[in-house]
């Protein structure tokens, strides 16, 4: 019986020797799962901090966002990007923040900044993309198509050809997409497009003598109206405020906002004004110098300020206070001006005797002589 008292509680001893060990290692794997979870909610807002940069691609001017990855861009660099379509060259414009990333799905990583190589293979591709140009543009001559090519295009890759072209309406170019797909074995993509991506394409000098600017820094294209310039007192000449693409000038943008808020302190063109020389219609106005040029009763043109701009009560307090000065008499008036006349006559110097010509005194001898 006491043998197996004595192995009875050994075993227990055991029992609770494994209950504790095995306790310890639960506590153990406890704090360490805590301690991970711990380090990955640390780590996580820093995986979250993302280096979004703007890119544009070298045939469209819109812009668009990708992660940089932790490389070091600067504006003006090229990058190497993947699209949908495969690989393709696009050049920083700068860097972009998350809000002006919210709203997209997904935002696909930069692989690499441009290397040598990748520089020279872009050379062999432009070179190609001439071959290509000059193709397209005689298949076009040839069917006679209502098209104009602008440029032609080909992923870093090869897998993709796109041909940009301007037309007034739609297009039926099957035969020309038979031809370009037999030629050059690839995809081919027909993408028809508007006279200010045209521009933007390829483009050129201003009539301000600076580069384009929707080909340099412009990221899209604003509405532009006849109004921007009517505000801005421009002259109406379709060859001064329109651009190389045919349309309105980008830049009359540019100071909308600032003409708006000028013109707003100013009277409009044809309306009744008061002033203090009495009522007036404006005829012109200048915007820069806030003033206006108005037209009185008596036909009399005035330039005057906003600030010289009365309201028909202040017009009529000052008439009447004006009507109300004593005015002076017509006789002391003549007065004083019969003494400003004594006064000149006063100081003027007497004159000498005024000598007779020799001419005179020999028609009065002779005339004389004729009456004896």
């Amino acid at each position: 019986m006491v043998k197996m008292e004595n192995t009875e509680n050994s075993e227990n001893k055991e029992i609770s020797e494994q209950t504790e060990h095995e306790e310890q290692t639960e506590q153990t794997e406890q704090t360490e799962q805590a301690e991970q979870t711990e380090q990955a909610e640390s780590a996580e807002p820093v995986d979250k901090i993302r280096q979004l940069v703007f890119v544009r691609f070298l045939s469209m001017p819109t812009p668009y966002i990708f992660d940089a990855q932790g490389l070091d861009l600067s504006e003006g660099d090229f990058v190497m990007v993947n699209t949908e379509a495969g690989q393709s060259v696009a050049k920083v414009l700068g860097y972009a923040t998350e809000e002006d990333a919210q709203g997209l799905d997904a935002i696909k990583p930069i692989i690499r900044k441009l290397t040598e190589e990748d520089r020279e293979k872009l050379k062999q591709l432009q070179a190609k993309d001439e071959e290509y140009f000059q193709f397209c543009h005689h298949r076009i001559l040839e069917r006679n198509l209502p098209m104009k090519l602008t440029r032609v295009e080909q992923l870093f890759d090869g897998n993709k050809i796109t041909f940009y072209f301007v037309a007034e309406g739609r297009v039926d170019f099957r035969e020309l997409l038979k031809d370009l797909v037999e030629k050059f074995r690839t995809r081919i993509e027909l993408r028809q497009v508007g006279t200010r991506q045209e521009a933007a394409m390829l483009g050129g000098i201003g009539s301000c003598g600076r580069e384009l600017c929707c080909a340099t820094y412009l990221t899209n294209f604003q509405r532009i109206s006849v109004k921007m310039a009517k505000n801005q007192n421009m002259t109406l000449n379709p060859s001064k405020i329109s651009g190389l693409c045919g349309k309105l000038k980008c830049c009359l943008a540019y100071e909308k906002d600032a003409y708006a808020n000028l013109i707003d302190n100013l009277p409009k063109t044809g309306k009744k004004v008061f002033i203090e020389q009495g009522e007036a219609v404006v005829v012109s106005i200048n915007v820069i110098n806030q003033n206006f040029v108005a037209k009185l009763a008596d036909r009399r043109f005035i330039k005057c300020k906003v600030s010289d701009i009365l309201s028909q009560e202040e017009y009529i307090a000052l008439s009447e206070r004006k009507a109300k000065e004593p005015q002076k008499p017509r006789e002391e008036a003549a007065e004083v001006v019969s003494d400003a006349v004594k006064d000149e006559k006063s100081s003027e110097k007497p004159k000498g005797k005024r000598r007779r010509s020799s001419r005179n005194r020999s028609s009065r001898r002779k005339r004389s002589k004729a009456h004896e």
